[in-house]
């Protein structure tokens, strides 16, 4: 658990250091330290300085505290990724006691609180993500951290009350959020071998809450792929149509849009999770196909189908493993 909690701490350092990079142009820790954090500059009996503590931020060593990231936030309020944000407790501790759950709750926006408490209520029988489930649940609103702690929660809550059905529909659609948020921080700002990383930490901690994946999946290779398919999909239609896409909401609902109400159900499939092994039920020996199981053979089919039909060639760049 403890090399777990470490790499949550490494990933959410890492894109907080890579979103200041962006943001200032300045590509030396040391020099982010003098801007932000001048105190934290020390200099020897030569008068040389020295800088220890932002480096430990960058290899993940150690996570600046509130009042530090709360400071430089004050310096810069077009910064989006929030390193303190709830989710990050839950996903370095995938087991908290009911105590810190409600803690967590407590300190989301109000929108993630109405939806919440609609998602509870709800039967919810999606699979993919479209815009029937954008809506229903505000999702335009929230960011990526908010939704996966919104879908991670519901999911517990599920098992909890043996509502087998609507667990592994809530693992169908967490599987897949970041295609959802391609401009949320964390894709943003990390690299395909990043992302990788990023995907395979937080599906540990799924893992780690003791609560099985029911052979559901979506490889992390290919799903910075489509991470990257959705970029392309955004910036052929901003060509075309400049200011479509000018807001957060209207991109969301776009995305949104690509994923599950195209015209084309391949890059449906393509882009939602799949039962890996679990394709059937057996009943006294008979073999019975699960009519609305998302079976890996059909999703397969239409990744072969991105790279061989023409009609996807726009998407041919993404398909180079990084």
């Amino acid at each position: 658990m403890k090399s777990h909690t470490q790499e949550i701490d490494r990933v959410r350092t890492r894109i907080w250091i890579s979103e200041l990079r962006s943001h200032t142009g300045i590509e030396a820790v040391h020099a982010l330290a003098s801007l932000f954090d001048p105190g934290s500059t020390w200099r020897d009996g030569s008068g040389i300085p020295h800088q220890a503590k932002w480096y430990r931020y960058q290899h993940g060593k150690a996570v600046p505290s509130t009042a530090l990231t709360n400071k430089v936030k004050s310096s810069l309020p077009s910064l989006e990724f929030d390193i303190h944000h709830p989710a990050w407790t839950l996903l370095r501790n995938p087991m908290p006691s009911p105590r810190t759950l409600t803690r967590i709750a407590k300190n989301l926006p109000r929108q993630w609180t109405k939806a919440m408490s609609r998602l509870a209520l709800d039967t919810f029988k999606h699979r993919n993500i479209c815009l029937d489930l954008v809506n229903r649940y505000e999702l335009s609103s929230l960011g990526y951290l908010d939704a996966l702690l919104l879908f991670e929660l519901a999911r517990r809550h599920a098992i909890n009350q043996h509502d087998e059905k609507k667990y592994e529909n809530l693992i169908f659609i967490i599987q897949v959020l970041p295609l959802l948020y391609i401009d949320d921080p964390i894709w943003k700002y990390q690299s395909a071998s990043q992302i990788k990383s990023t995907v395979r930490a937080i599906i540990r901690s799924m893992q780690l809450c003791g609560y099985n994946l029911r052979e559901i999946y979506f490889p992390a290779d290919r799903l910075a792929q489509a991470i990257t398919m959705q970029r392309v999909l955004v910036a052929r239609h901003t060509t075309n149509h400049p200011k479509a896409l000018n807001t957060k909401e209207r991109r969301i609902r776009f995305l949104a849009r690509s994923l599950g109400d195209t015209s084309d159900e391949r890059y449906t499939i393509a882009t939602s999770a799949f039962f890996k092994e679990r394709p059937f039920y057996l009943h006294k020996e008979v073999i019975y196909w699960d009519p609305d199981g998302y079976v890996k053979s059909a999703w397969q089919t239409a990744w072969h189908s991105i790279k061989k039909d023409p009609e996807f060639s726009h998407f041919w760049p993404c398909l180079v493993r990084a």
